[in-house]
Formats: structure tokens, C-alpha cells, sequence
């Protein structure tokens, strides 16, 4: 029984992720032309940023508050309501003929995506403590699957229906809601509620943010949940803003921006699955750390630098570097908070770091779209820089470790 509940809580994270993946290749330009046919007199290119952040800052928003009122009204509700949401998410993505639209579905769609801190709380219900940290894996695993799968289908699938009467945004949009339908149906049939003290003592949403202030405060954790929200801005003004340079400046198809970021997933895969145990024990995760900032820093920086000619060589060399990039940089800041976070707040500190991600896939995606509109290199430039400025953080951080005797 509780291996079914694990593969549905799976289930249920996978499609979130798998839909946030889906439509990286195609919302961006979808974003930029609506906004240009928009009477609002919005920016195409701010526009773009504006769509992908709306989506992490309602997350982030919600994700404490479904977490405090899953302790009140317990698990299985929070779960099965957000599944619903994110469908009908979707299917306002399908069927949005304008900007302001197509911004309400991400709205829908990034509070129907606030369900991480339930199922995280699921898992923790189910689980001792020996064996919780290896569960909450499923998380991570849902995040890389998602990211691996979900860009190739939904390039796939926007391809395919621009041949049909109905159209490419409709094709993704319905069939991302029928996975979320079926999605519910097993969850509603194999999920039973796990909280059984729902008269106990209560969190509140206000409490995640006095712990991301009181986290920042303590030694070591507050630099490096600094180095991790620099990190993943600098990503994710790539993550969103690539699919625009890429059909403008290189005129990639939906399907072929798909395929690319279906390859950044695979290769993130490998390195994560098959090179980090490997670089922890030869090099330890203070080096995973300082060498991880530059080498992202260099894979952002060349994505928009070749000509038409060496496109897909230097593409190919770039998703390899944030690969390994992000391969050293995500498990070592993972561990290195974890392992200088007090005993008894260890769930605690990795929740909020999850948070401070989600707020940086706000700013990312907000500073791309300014940067962009004033020239398309430019959001890679910065994220170059501001890895750079990661690299300067993390060599402080490792010299303060070594001082105390922490070296890992």
C-alpha cells in the first residue's frame, strides 16, 4: 500500500513538472506574438519574461499556504482540488486567444502547481525518519523526468496539431489536462489520507517566510541558499529565453527547441545519475561547488555567440557544460545546507531552499525579458557574469569552511 501511495505522489509531481516542460518550446514565442497583437501595449520580450514568472511567483505564493491548510484539512483534498486546478490550467492554455488569457492560465496553472509542500508533508506522514530522505527523492526524480519528457512532447505535440483543424496550443493544452484527469482519477481511487493528527499543532503560511528570514541568518546555510538563488536566476533567464533566440536568430521549430531541451534534461540525467557519486568522492562537494559555478557560467555565456554554421556544434558544447555545471552545483549545495542545518530542521532548511528556488524562476525569467529587448545576447552575458559572481561567493564560502575545519 504505501508503494502505491509513493507512485501516485510520483505521478502527481511528474505531471506538474511534465507539463511545466511541455510548454517551454512553444509559450515563449505563443507569449511574444500575443502580446504584439495585444491592445495592452506591453513589450513582446517583457511579456515573455512576465508569462514564466507569473507561473513560479503564484507557486511560491500558495505553496506554504496549501502545506499550513493540509495540516488542517489533511493531505488527500489539497492533492486531488490542485490536480483539478492544473487541468483546468491547461485547458485555458489550450484554448487562449490572447495575452491576457494565456497570463490567467499560467496564473491557474502555477497555483494548481503549489502542491509540492503537500505531497512533501504525504511523504512524511508515511515515512520514518531513516527512510524519509531517500523518499523525498521521488521530488527530484519528477523534476528530471519532467524536464527530460516534456519538452520533446510538447514541441511534438504543437507540431502535429498545426496540421489539424484544431491547432497546436489547443493539441497540448487537452492532452496535458487528460493526463491531470487521469491523473486524479488514480489519486482519488489509490490515495488515502495520510495525516491523522489533523488536530494537532498547526502551521501557518507566515511560517515559511519567517523561516527563510531566520535561514538566512545562520552560518554557512545563509550563503549558500545566496549562492543558490543567483544560480537558478541565471538558468532560468536561459530556460525561457532560449526558445525565443533560437526560433528568431537560428529559426528552430517548436519541435526541434523541444528536442534541444530534451537533450539538456538527458544529459543532466546521466551526469546526476551516473558522475555524482563519482565527482563527490574524487573531488568532495566544496570543489563540486567552485568548479560547478564556472562551468555553467561559460554554457550560459556562448548559447546565442555562434553563427548559423556552428549552431548545433557549440549547442551541443554548451548543454554539455551546464550539465555538468548544474550536475556538481545542485547535489553539493543540497548536501552542503543539509549537512550545516541543526538536527532537528533538516526537512525544514531543504523546503526553504526549494522556496528561494522558486523565487529566483521569478526573477530569472523577469530580467531575461527586460535584457533581451535591449539585445538578444545580453541575458546570456548576465548569466555568465552572475555565475562568475557565484564562483567569488562559493571560493569565500570554501576559504571560511577550510578556517573552521569543515572542509568537504
Amino acid at each position: 500500500m504505501k508503494d502505491k501511495r509513493i507512485a501516485i505522489l510520483f505521478l502527481t509531481i511528474f505531471i506538474d513538472l511534465l507539463g511545466f516542460g511541455i510548454i517551454i518550446p512553444i509559450l515563449p514565442n505563443l507569449a511574444k506574438t500575443m502580446a504584439a497583437a495585444s491592445p495592452i501595449g506591453i513589450n513582446p520580450d517583457i511579456a515573455v519574461g512576465l508569462v514564466a514568472a507569473v507561473f513560479s511567483i503564484i507557486q511560491f505564493l500558495f505553496a506554504p499556504l496549501f502545506g499550513a491548510l493540509s495540516d488542517r484539512v489533511g493531505r488527500r483534498p489539497i492533492i486531488l482540488g490542485s490536480i483539478l486546478v492544473n487541468a483546468l490550467g491547461y485547458v485555458l492554455f489550450g484554448f487562449a486567444g490572447s495575452f491576457l488569457v494565456l497570463l490567467l492560465a499560467r496564473v491557474v496553472s502555477g497555483f494548481g502547481s503549489a502542491n509540492i509542500s503537500a505531497a512533501q508533508a504525504y511523504i512524511a506522514d508515511i515515512t520514518d525518519a531513516k527512510d524519509r530522505a531517500k523518499k523525498m527523492g521521488i521530488i527530484g526524480a519528477a523534476f528530471g523526468l519532467g524536464f527530460v519528457f516534456g519538452p520533446p512532447l510538447g514541441g511534438w505535440l504543437f507540431s502535429a496539431g498545426n496540421h489539424t483543424e484544431y491547432g497546436g496550443m489547443i493539441f497540448v493544452g487537452l492532452f496535458t489536462a487528460a493526463l491531470c484527469l487521469i491523473n486524479f482519477i488514480l489519486a482519488f481511487v489509490l490515495l488515502p489520507e495520510s495525516n491523522t493528527s489533523m488536530g494537532g499543532v498547526k502551521r501557518k503560511p507566515k511560517d515559511t517566510f519567517k523561516g527563510m528570514v531566520q535561514a538566512w541568518s545562520i552560518e554557512i546555510v545563509g550563503e549558500l541558499l545566496l549562492i543558490n538563488f543567483i544560480y537558478i536566476s541565471a538558468f532560468s533567464m536561459m530556460q525561457i529565453n532560449a526558445a525565443v533566440l533560437w526560433k528568431e536568430h537560428y529559426y528552430l521549430s517548436p519541435k526541434a527547441i523541444g528536442n534541444i531541451f530534451g537533450v539538456i534534461g538527458v544529459f543532466s540525467a546521466i551526469v546526476q545519475g551516473g558522475l555524482i557519486g563519482f565527482f563527490q568522492k574524487k573531488i568532495g562537494l566544496n570543489r563540486m561547488l567552485l568548479w560547478g559555478c564556472p562551468i555553467a557560467g561559460l554554457g550560459l555565456t556562448i548559447i546565442p555567440m555562434p553563427t548559423l554554421e556552428w549552431f548545433y556544434p557549440v549547442q551541443i558544447f554548451a548543454i554539455f557544460l551546464l550539465a555538468i555545471g548544474n550536475g556538481l552545483l545542485m547535489p553539493s549545495i543540497n548536501s552542503m545546507v543539509s549537512l550545516h542545518s541543526p538536527a532537528d530542521a533538516q526537512g525544514k532548511m531543504l523546503g526553504i531552499l526549494q522556496s528561494m528556488g522558486s523565487l529566483a524562476r521569478t526573477v530569472g525569467p523577469l530580467a531575461s525579458g527586460f535584457l533581451y529587448a535591449s539585445y538578444f545576447r545580453l541575458p546570456y552575458i548576465a548569466g555568465g557574469t552572475l555565475m562568475m559572481v557565484t564562483f567569488l561567493l562559493a571560493l569565500i564560502l570554501v576559504r571560511k569552511l577550510k578556517r573552521v575545519g569543515a572542509e568537504i
